[in-house]
């Protein structure tokens, strides 16, 4: 399930909740990690043995589950033990349950020394733009919170946020990724940053100030794969203006290397706008605005729902809001 919101999230089918039945609420720590065992080893020996119990206690175990949730979770057969479909729910949350509880034994354990904790996953671009301002302005509100920042692809990401490896993510908005997580995220809209044509130093269009259309779709290319948010722009942009994939000669991932490649090779690529322009590529890169109808990237911040959010998460929804609307603005270039 997912919703995007720009208010503090407050999942309304949380509100309705009936309390906890009894069998649920007996339930424990170990019977979510002896799922979790069970479907990493596909093994009910192996995972008693993980676990340190005996089988008998396992498939005690198992059974108090399934007596909870009222449903079969667990299927034995002569290839080994697979979970049904009806423990995908369950499993997904008793992983995030049992990150959740480790990480408030380490926030307890450091005691007074500790001023919050955030496990936050980045894209590379972000990590290189946004994270370090945001940093600085999360210690501002909280002088003493520890940030752990982890870089991936987007369906990475959110994987780890679903289990709850993560507390957030900021990216480039793909809803099918996140929707395939099959976890109740939130969205929380930041900016929107306009996207640019760039001719390498060496390209006939180098230091051009407009050029038409057909010397920009000749080429030649550095573009992200095919499977990437940046490539779903240009492939958009170039059928919107009547014209035949681009085949680009150089594939590769990461704004930083797309730009690298342009600026020795000579090649034309496509780059945030804030990235293009900052002062380290002056002289090897140049831009091309407004040849391809190009739109704007929106950036987000993903988090699991909650009924109320921590003051962490709370100062980094509102960080994160801020610094990316000094960086990227509306969307447009100013």
């Amino acid at each position: 399930m997912l919703r995007s919101t720009e208010t503090e999230p407050v999942a309304a089918d949380q509100a309705d909740e009936p309390a906890l039945s009894k069998a649920v609420s007996r339930l424990r720590i170990r019977h979510f990690q002896l799922l979790d065992a069970l479907d990493r080893l596909g093994s009910l020996r192996r995972a008693a043995l993980e676990l340190g119990v005996t089988q008998p206690a396992a498939v005690a175990l198992i059974d108090d589950l399934e007596f909870a949730f009222g449903a079969p979770l667990v299927a034995r057969g002569r290839s080994g033990t697979t979970l049904t479909p009806a423990a995908g729910a369950v499993l997904a949350r008793g992983r995030v349950a049992v990150h959740e509880i480790a990480t408030a034994r380490r926030l307890v354990a450091r005691g007074a020394q500790c001023g919050g904790h955030l496990r936050l996953g980045a894209s590379p671009y972000l990590i290189s733009t946004l994270v370090p301002d945001l940093l600085v302005r999360l210690r501002d509100v909280l002088p003493d919170i520890q940030t752990d920042v982890r870089e991936g692809t987007l369906d990475t990401l959110v994987a780890e946020l679903a289990r709850g490896e993560l507390d957030a993510v900021l990216s480039s908005v793909d809803h099918a990724a996140v929707l395939s997580s099959g976890a109740s995220l939130d969205i929380v809209s930041l900016a929107s940053e306009h996207m640019c044509v760039v001719a390498g130093r060496g390209h006939p269009l180098f230091g051009v100030a407009r050029a038409p259309l057909d010397q920009v779709l000749l080429g030649p290319w550095v573009l992200p794969h095919a499977v990437s948010h940046l490539r779903a722009l240009v492939d958009s942009a170039v059928f919107e203006v009547g014209a035949a994939p681009i085949v680009p000669q150089v594939e590769c991932r990461g704004v930083s290397n797309l730009l690298l490649i342009a600026a020795a090779s000579g090649l034309l690529t496509v780059a945030p706008h804030y990235e293009a322009g900052r002062p380290h590529w002056r002289g090897n890169i140049s831009l091309l605005d407004d040849i391809l109808p190009l739109n704007a990237t929106p950036y987000v911040l993903v988090t699991r729902r909650y009924a109320a959010w921590t003051a962490e998460l709370a100062a980094l929804r509102e960080q994160a809001k801020t610094v990316a609307g000094q960086l990227f603005g509306t969307g447009r270039p100013a």
